[in-house]
């Protein structure tokens, strides 16, 4: 029996994936705009910007919305700076979220989890979520460069250093950012992010 290797323990790889897949929302980067892809393009005869195909349910129970602009498909967060941008929503005025208060989880490119909570009467239309996506962003990294300044990118790449400050800022500058989707958890009214960078 000397010489033999303990078996790995393929429930704890399961329990592993499951939350690496659970956790899409922190991940920025090719991985989400595949999967916003796929998911655009999984029923056939669907339109380019298919807005009929999202309110699907995920096996976690949330539920998907995509905020994507005519002719262009997938936003940037500060798209919504631009007002000719920001009218390009598909269907901007639909409520899509009924629940009048609802908490935005922020993760990337953070070092830490941020919460916002709003309420609003009425709920909220695909333009209300994306307006508050991006002050939340607007805030987050007009904070951190008042707080600690621009850390720069590194050498001979794109990418922004981490900064010290309180978000931990990593990997993208806000410009850098896509809002592949959303998930929508309607038991704990939480709004999680896929961004892609």
């Amino acid at each position: 029996m000397a010489g033999l290797k303990k078996s790995v323990n393929s429930e704890k790889i399961k329990e592993e994936l499951k939350w690496a897949i659970n956790g899409i929302d922190i991940i920025g980067c090719e991985l989400t705009q595949n999967i916003a892809k796929k998911l655009k393009e999984k029923e056939k005869g669907i339109s380019k910007y298919p807005m009929e195909n999202d309110r699907k349910t995920d096996r976690d129970g949330y539920i998907m919305y995509f905020l994507d602009m005519k002719d262009q498909g997938t936003s940037h967060i500060i798209d919504y700076a631009d007002e000719e941008l920001r009218n390009r929503i598909i269907n901007p005025d639909e409520i899509i979220i009924p629940d009048e208060e609802i908490t935005l989880r922020i993760t990337y490119p953070l070092s830490v989890k941020v919460h916002y909570e709003r309420e609003k009467k009425g709920g909220y239309s695909r333009k209300d979520l994306f307006e508050w996506i991006y002050q939340a962003y607007k805030k987050i990294y007009g904070e951190e460069e008042k707080q600690v300044g621009d850390p720069g990118t590194y050498e001979m790449l794109y990418n922004r250093k981490k900064s010290e400050g309180q978000y931990g800022i990593w990997g993208h500058y806000l410009n850098d950012l896509y809002l592949e989707f959303i998930r929508y958890d309607p038991k704990t009214k939480t709004v999680h992010l896929a961004i892609g960078s």
